[in-house]
């Protein structure tokens, strides 16, 4: 039976709806993976993230299920703003980043916020404060989800009674941060309720009333630990059984090392070493059987900066990789010659040691007798590196060293530029700003902090030199198309001059004098006159005989 008007025009709406997808133009952005499109979002200003909903239907409520709110590429959002994104989120806030740049969040606003993450069960949080007078909310502690907390810049409110712990954190960064009173308990009780944590940073992490309380770091699955200020610390560390990196930048931190027999790498910076620190790693009951690179500094001018060298290294007999930071260039208080470090020495002493970096080195006689010694004790030593310190002149003494004989057949003595002789060796820019810090003894201003660059010195070095010779390569190659291009325009001139001396002389030889007298030298010599060849035949012709040719020859027969 024949369809009726309307149910034609309802098929033919259908019919239409289907093809108009086929027609519009695919959408290449939304065909990415969700995670790729999420880290996309996720780096634009929060007003861009929330203007792709005119993007197209499907675009229309994106925004509101993104995983993570980061707000510290968003400067000047309003704060009525940020709750506008929060309300209007139709899925879990996953990873929020908040840079307070406003004062006027710190109070009602930033509670209000934080309460909202606590009950959203957001698994990481960084907020960021420009100082750290601001006091967090309570509701901190009931983010039970978090597996990331990084804060920078505030004050830690004390932790409610009942308070279990972080069961899933495994990252804890704080900055600049203050504890309540008895800071070190309640670090040391966040760190027992935190069993999964696997990387600490401690950056002037401030302990109120630490010194009257005796604390234990306890972590079993503790991988990374940082910790860096200007004070000490009351607490200690009982054995970290899976710690693969440990930097420690302060005074009075030896006793820290108790706990790291499995560390893997190591650095250890120290303005004003104690007698104590230098006991406690001599009488280590253990020796750092898995330790490869160790980054130390040292003051070649005190007793008690070489000998604590000396016991991490008597301490460490895998030990492949050393760098050693110089620190200061005033008067020696001991001759460390020949006879002292060779006592100080042991036979595993050096036995896989490959690189060896002397940073900062201002050609001090300690200083020279230590790379002498490196030369004379390590076996398998590859590289000595010298980079030394701005203002220092060591013609003299580079010469001594370079020309210094070594055990290792393969040792090189390389000096470096003074350029590179200040960079460290972390990866982030805090350790970095806050090592420097230390080591050179004064508190910098937090305000305005200078720039800080640190490369890694061996690869910036091998960088230069692959650029120089990518430089030196594409110039020759420059100047080898610039002679080709030369001869092949020569080439074409060549043969341009040889085209029109050709139409030239057969133009000539075809007047009427000249055609005379090759008749008269024909006949007195017996050469045959060649007819003039046409284009055609010219071109056909692989040697063609012109006439001026026969010319030539005859004047020559005939003297």
């Amino acid at each position: 039976m024949a369809a009726s008007p309307p149910n034609r025009k309802r098929r033919l709406a259908a019919a239409e709806a289907e093809a108009e997808p086929e027609l519009s133009p695919p959408d290449a952005l939304g065909a990415l993976p969700v995670e790729v499109l999420d880290n996309i979002l996720g780096r634009l200003h929060i007003y861009d993230v929330v203007r792709t909903s005119a993007l197209s239907r499907a675009w229309r409520r994106r925004w509101e299920s993104l995983p993570t709110v980061d707000l510290t590429r968003s400067p000047g959002v309003a704060a009525s703003d940020v709750d506008a994104v929060l309300l209007r989120r139709s899925a879990p806030v996953r990873a929020f980043r908040l840079a307070a740049r406003d004062p006027s969040w710190f109070v009602d606003a930033l509670h209000d916020w934080l309460l909202y993450l606590s009950r959203s069960g957001v698994q990481a949080l960084y907020l960021w404060f420009p100082t750290p007078s601001f006091r967090l909310h309570s509701c901190l502690f009931s983010c039970r989800e978090l597996t990331s907390l990084d804060l920078e810049g505030c004050r830690l409110p004390p932790a409610p009674s009942g308070f279990e712990g972080f069961q899933n954190l495994k990252k804890l960064h704080l900055t600049k941060v203050s504890l309540p009173e008895h800071g070190g308990k309640a670090l040391a009780a966040l760190f027992a309720g935190s069993p999964l944590l696997e990387d600490v940073e401690l950056m002037n992490a401030l302990l109120v009333g630490d010194g009257a309380d005796e604390w234990v770091i306890r972590a079993p699955n503790l991988r990374k630990l940082i910790m860096v200020a200007p004070f000490p610390y009351a607490g200690r560390v009982e054995d970290l059984p899976r710690l693969e990196e440990g930097i420690l930048c302060g005074p009075n931190y030896a006793k820290f090392l108790t706990g790291m027999a499995h560390v893997t790498k190591l650095e250890f910076v120290c303005s004003f070493m104690r007698s104590t620190e230098v006991d406690v790693v001599e009488q280590l009951p253990f020796l750092f059987e898995k330790l490869r690179s160790l980054v130390i500094s040292v003051n070649f001018c005190r007793m008690s900066h070489i000998l604590f060298m000396f016991c991490l290294l008597r301490s460490a007999p895998v030990l492949e990789e050393l760098d050693v930071l110089g620190q200061g260039d005033d008067a020696q208080d001991i001759d460390a010659n020949d006879e002292f470090l060779n006592a100080q020495s042991t036979n595993d002493m050096f036995a896989k040691l490959h690189v060896v970096r002397m940073k900062k080195v201002a050609c001090l006689c300690n200083e020279m007798h230590f790379m002498e010694f490196v030369l004379n004790k390590a076996r398998v030593l590859r590289v000595l590196s010298v980079y030394p310190s701005s203002g220092s002149t060591c013609s003299n003494e580079q010469t001594i060293i370079t020309e210094h004989p070594r055990v290792s057949p393969d040792a090189q003595v390389i000096f470096m530029n003074r350029e590179s002789a200040n960079n460290g060796y972390m990866h982030t820019s805090s350790v970095n700003y806050e090592l420097e810090t230390i080591r050179s003894g004064t508190w910098l201003d937090v305000e305005h902090p200078r720039k800080i660059h640190r490369l890694d010195l061996d690869a910036v070095d091998q960088q230069k030199q692959l650029e120089k010779v990518l430089l030196q390569t594409q110039k020759e190659g420059k100047k080898r198309n610039e002679e080709a291009q030369a001869r092949h325009e020569d080439t074409k001139r060549r043969l341009k001059f040889c085209v029109a001396a050709n139409e030239y002389f057969t133009s000539a030889l075809k007047s009427p004098y000249c055609l005379l007298e090759m008749q008269y030298l024909s006949e007195k010599s017996n050469i045959p006159i060649p007819p003039f060849p046409d284009s055609s035949s010219v071109s056909s012709s692989s040697q063609p005989i012109l006439p001026f040719v026969a010319l030539t020859k005859c004047k020559k027969i005939l003297g």
